[in-house]
């Protein structure tokens, strides 16, 4: 009998111009700890502050940039002062995947992009700083330089936009000498880590991202390959 050959040798990979599998881009990966993790704040605050303090808000609430940067002091304050409890967040990306590949109502799609985010001391004290910054503008992450003129030429607040975001990561990487890809999605996944390192279960890290099955949840586990590389090194038959 003939012994079946590997996957990867019976499935037709996409090859590039010189007959080689193409290689996958590199994904962004976690800071390796909570310490690396504020060298890296420190030094994207020296670059900007809001833009530091939007990527606090991504570690502790696991949002992606396209949402964290949106969001609004109304979202965490109540009208006589007090924080909410917790935020519901409608995950752009999600929605307008739902929206865009099936027949979807939009109140469903709205369900089932909406993410719970839980407002606790971390996310309180990132708001505080938000204020100290940005006080007279309604997003906590809005960024001076990208103010624009609407129709009737009136300057409206809007973040950083995810290019100049991602540029800026990867300024940082290279200053810190990082040898793993730094960008905007790295705090996703930090807080995926944080999340299991204090005990959590896959499918809690799934609801608290938002994702909408546990494949999207699993492929995180890829980012910590260092991590798991570690633990393997301590598996022996002795």
């Amino acid at each position: 009998m003939v012994r079946p050959k590997r996957i990867d040798e019976r499935v037709d990979l996409p090859k590039n111009k010189d007959g080689k599998s193409k290689k996958k881009k590199d994904s962004s990966k976690p800071p390796e700890n909570n310490r690396q993790a504020e060298r890296i704040f420190d030094a994207l605050w020296d670059i900007n502050p809001v833009l530091s303090l939007c990527s606090q808000m991504q570690a502790v609430t696991g949002l992606r940039y396209s949402d964290a940067s949106w969001l609004k002091y109304s979202d965490f304050i109540n009208d006589d002062g007090s924080y909410k409890d917790c935020v519901d967040v409608i995950q752009q990306k999600v929605f307008n995947m739902i929206m865009y590949s099936k027949k979807t109502p939009v109140a469903e799609a709205v369900r089932k992009s909406t993410v719970r985010v839980f407002v606790n001391d971390s996310v309180k004290e990132i708001v505080a700083e938000c204020q100290q910054i940005n006080a007279n503008s309604e997003y906590l992450f809005a960024n001076k330089k990208s103010v624009y003129l609407d129709g009737d030429n009136v300057k409206q607040d809007r973040p950083m936009s995810v290019q100049s975001a991602s540029e800026h990561h990867a300024t940082v990487q290279k200053k810190l000498r990082l040898n793993y890809e730094l960008g905007t999605h790295s705090w996703r996944a930090f807080f995926a880590m944080s999340l299991l390192n204090k005990g959590a279960e896959v499918l809690d890290v799934r609801d608290m991202l938002g994702h909408l099955s546990i494949t999207s949840t699993n492929s995180y586990l890829h980012t910590f390959s260092d991590r798991l590389n570690k633990l393997a090194q301590k598996i022996n038959l002795g």
